[in-house]
């Protein structure tokens, strides 16, 4: 079975935004040993959650695993994204899809956070 992985963004008016979303996939890209790999924002950016998913699905992805990178279990999380997945569930019924869990407090945050606050400090 063909694996692919795909990164799911909030989306944003921002250019700076969608960039650094970009960068993190491309990050992915070179740590990931997931045949496949693509991207969408939930809201606003390009590519939309269903145009990336049918890219990869393009690609000959046959189980796509979805990592919502969120921090917050908010609504987005709790209700828009699992709606949106059943809805292509149904368009694609031979398509297994997978919903990995969002970011939340991972210990790895903290130590960025720790981080960033030592930088600000030495300048």
């Amino acid at each position: 079975m063909k694996n692919a992985l795909f990164v799911l963004g909030h989306g944003s008016q921002a250019q700076e935004a969608d960039e650094i979303f970009f960068q993190i996939v491309e990050q992915v890209k070179k740590i990931s040993k997931f045949e496949f790999i693509g991207m969408g924002s939930l809201q606003i950016s390009k590519p939309s959650f269903e145009e990336g998913i049918e890219a990869l699905i393009q690609q000959g992805a046959e189980r796509i695993v979805i990592v919502p990178m969120f921090i917050f279990l908010g609504n987005h999380v709790k209700f828009d994204i699992p709606e949106q997945l059943e809805q292509l569930k149904e368009k694609y019924p031979k398509v297994e899809f997978i919903m990995a869990g969002h970011i939340g407090a991972d210990p790895r945050i903290a130590a960025i956070i720790d981080e960033r606050a030592k930088e600000a400090i030495e300048g």
